[in-house]
């Protein structure tokens, strides 16, 4: 007899399946307990009397008196934001989806949660729903601001308009920390805009949001700042082209990756120095940025010459305006 597992790595669903064995150590983590029958009788007709297990994920709300019971989750129950997972949960509440269509869709929303705000664990969506399907008995539609169950995230207690809110700056951040990947010198100002996006008073968040989103961001910088260090030994071991010398290492089996610790260092201090609630200091830093890379483009737009002349004549000065256009949709959240 088999059931099916679920385990993840990030936002993406892994399924694997599972034989149940008999464990001889009943406190194995994972144990699967029963009444031991005779030998001779076949695996499958044991009767399997309780579940022990520290996966809460994999295993949530599956088991019932006489058995277990196992809910796969699919591709489809992670869903883009949290107004579809908002719909979903309505649906359950109207009696339009079943018990366990919302086990799934409540394992992958937390799996989607956990990843954004970089959260450990996020506990309290059957209690939600249950809510949302007292409010519909009532005649009461059921709105984001009305709700009024906490969420519990690593601990930290969050409304569903909370952690909505939450949720969409943290993918907001991921969206503009992630362009261009690693190690370019376009990371180092991303992680300074970053560090100072989540204290913008027109976002509305509280006291708390902000703590628990400024620890989130400080998590994903050190995973992009370690991704950029792992690319950069990678460079230093491939060959080097003389076309990115003093400016990137690499660029010949490996990517080109930043390596003007002056130029590195200028960036990172000028994006160190934005005030979230004055515009006038995220412009300086931009400024700055624009005036340390003019050096490098001018040099790259001698490269582009031999092979294209009149794009490289306003190679500069068009590699300004996208750079700067780009920058003020990050700070407008229009990105």
């Amino acid at each position: 007899m088999n059931i099916s597992g679920v385990s993840y790595n990030g936002n993406v669903q892994n399924t694997e399946q599972k034989s149940i064995r008999p464990l001889q150590n009943e406190g194995s983590k994972g144990a699967l307990t029963g009444m031991k029958l005779s030998e001779g009788k076949r695996l499958d007709t044991w009767e399997i009397t309780h579940v022990q297990s520290e996966n809460s994920v994999s295993l949530a709300n599956t088991y019932q008196p006489g058995g277990i019971k196992v809910v796969r989750i699919e591709h489809r129950h992670y869903l883009r934001n949290m107004e579809q997972y908002f719909e979903v949960f309505n649906q359950y509440a109207k009696g339009q989806l079943s018990e366990d269509e919302l086990t799934a869709y409540s394992a992958a929303f937390e799996s989607n949660v956990e990843c954004t705000l970089n959260a450990d664990r996020v506990g309290g969506i059957k209690i939600l729903a249950k809510e949302m399907k007292e409010n519909i008995s009532k005649g009461i539609a059921n709105t984001p601001d009305n709700l009024k169950t906490e969420l519990s995230v690593d601990g930290m207690k969050f409304t569903w308009k909370e952690l909505t809110d939450m949720y969409k700056t943290g993918a907001y951040i991921d969206k503009f920390l992630d362009a261009g990947g690693a190690g370019t010198y376009q990371t180092y100002a991303n992680v300074g805009i970053a560090k100072a996006y989540v204290h913008k008073s027109e976002l509305g968040l509280t006291e708390k949001q902000v703590k628990f989103l400024s620890d989130a961001v400080e998590k994903k910088i050190d995973r992009k700042l370690e991704s950029s260090r792992l690319i950069f030994e990678l460079a230093a071991a491939d060959r080097q082209n003389p076309m990115w010398e003093g400016y990137y290492i690499g660029g010949t089996n490996t990517q080109p990756v930043a390596s003007n610790t002056k130029m590195i260092s200028e960036i990172t201090e000028a994006f160190s120095k934005i005030d979230p609630n004055d515009k006038s200091t995220y412009d300086a830093a931009v400024d700055k940025f624009e005036d340390v890379m003019r050096s490098w483009e001018t040099i790259f737009a001698s490269y582009v010459a031999r092979q294209a002349p009149g794009y490289a004549a306003t190679h500069v000065q068009d590699k300004e305006y996208y750079s700067r256009k780009a920058f003020q949709a990050i700070w407008n959240g229009t990105y």
